[in-house]
């Protein structure tokens, strides 16, 4: 069931920083918010609507048969959450700006792997990306829209981006640590967090399945316990896979929609992609952004989760392989501890992480 999410009033999405009111006086947001965000508010609104006594079940630690417990999913899958906008009355998804997309004047080039001319430092006899152009390059900003997908996966430069500031802002507020034993605030506890408002028709877009989920109703969503809605689409839109432009190609890019999570930091430990695709390719080029820093707050256990460095939405990877390789739904790695608790199976695969456009170059 693919659904829309919009929120009641302002959300908050903290970033995998330590905040301590009175210690830092910022708390950042990011968004759209991960996976783990998502998971989270999907599986508190299933196990409410079983009737489930909410605190009995964290402090149990019994994993329930459909959504599990902590890092074992259960039969939950996702995929998402990306941001939407409703266009001409018709919904359409957004994923940031792939990384390699520069802007060049007014319009818009893709980078590429090229054999240059000069020897390198790049470690495993990665490529240099380069623009055929003597002009000076910019960064490009904004959204790539849903409409634009099938031609920047078919190696075209897209000739639209939306900007950022047409679907939200970033929106700070101040507040005050409460005591929580006295029900008053604290002194000199003061701190700032940028809260995110969404912009009229615009949205958040999920895919969930492999739980009994009612067609509408309230989401306890991001943090402070913020309230969004919900509501299936009427019209389901179409599968990520379906854009995909590399079959049969022996040269393809995997463009991140969502944040993966790799064990040697933005590629495998051992530079052995075979684990990923199933036979062997070559990585010839790569694009990568920012790290994404995600962490989180064990609420059974009280205590922080371990605090991770993500490959953000946006980074692009370009490989070569021998022959058509076979693409897997997903590009990341889970870390062991939580394959373990989910059958030695790629459990963050199951729940949204390293959700992919495959195009071609």
């Amino acid at each position: 069931m693919q659904i829309v999410i919009r929120p009641v009033d302002v959300w908050l999405f903290r970033d995998g920083k330590p905040f301590t009111a009175g210690e830092d006086h910022i708390a950042e947001s990011t968004f759209p918010p991960s996976p783990f965000t998502l998971q989270g508010a999907i599986r508190t609104r299933v196990l409410a609507d079983k009737g489930v006594n909410l605190s009995e079940f964290a402090c149990q630690r019994q994993p329930d048969p459909d959504v599990g417990y902590g890092d074992n999913f259960g039969k939950l899958r996702l995929c998402g959450p990306l941001l939407m906008r409703c266009k001409d009355g018709k919904w359409e998804r957004l994923i940031p700006m792939p990384a390699d997309v520069v802007k060049v004047g007014k319009r818009y080039e893709l980078l590429r792997p090229n054999d240059l001319p000069f020897g390198t430092n790049l470690p495993d006899g990665l490529q240099l990306l380069w623009a055929q152009t003597g002009e000076r390059l910019t960064e490009a900003k904004g959204w790539l829209p849903e409409s634009e997908w099938e031609r920047y996966l078919q190696d075209q430069p897209p000739s639209q981006a939306v900007l950022t500031e047409d679907l939200f802002t970033f929106e700070p507020r101040f507040g005050i640590a409460i005591d929580s034993e006295k029900g008053t605030t604290q002194e000199g506890m003061l701190y700032q967090a940028r809260f995110v408002r969404l912009k009229d028709e615009t949205a958040l877009w999920a895919e969930v399945s492999g739980v009994s989920l009612s067609e509408k109703g309230f989401l306890r969503f991001g943090g402070e316990g913020r309230a969004a809605t919900y509501e299936a689409l009427t019209k389901s839109l179409k599968p990520l896979s379906q854009f995909n432009a590399a079959r049969g190609a022996t040269r393809f890019k995997i463009v991140l929609v969502t944040p993966a999570w790799f064990s040697g930091g933005w590629k495998p430990r051992d530079g052995d992609w075979s684990k990923i695709f199933g036979s062997s390719v070559r990585l010839v080029g790569a694009a990568i952004p920012r790290p994404l820093l995600l962490g989180g707050f064990d609420v059974a256990k009280g205590i922080p989760k371990p605090m991770r460095a993500f490959v953000s939405p946006g980074a692009v990877y370009f490989f070569e392989a021998d022959e058509p390789v076979q693409f897997a739904n997903a590009f990341t790695e889970t870390p062991d501890e939580v394959r373990q608790q989910n059958g030695n199976t790629n459990a963050w695969e199951r729940i949204g992480l390293g959700a992919v456009l495959i195009g071609v170059w």
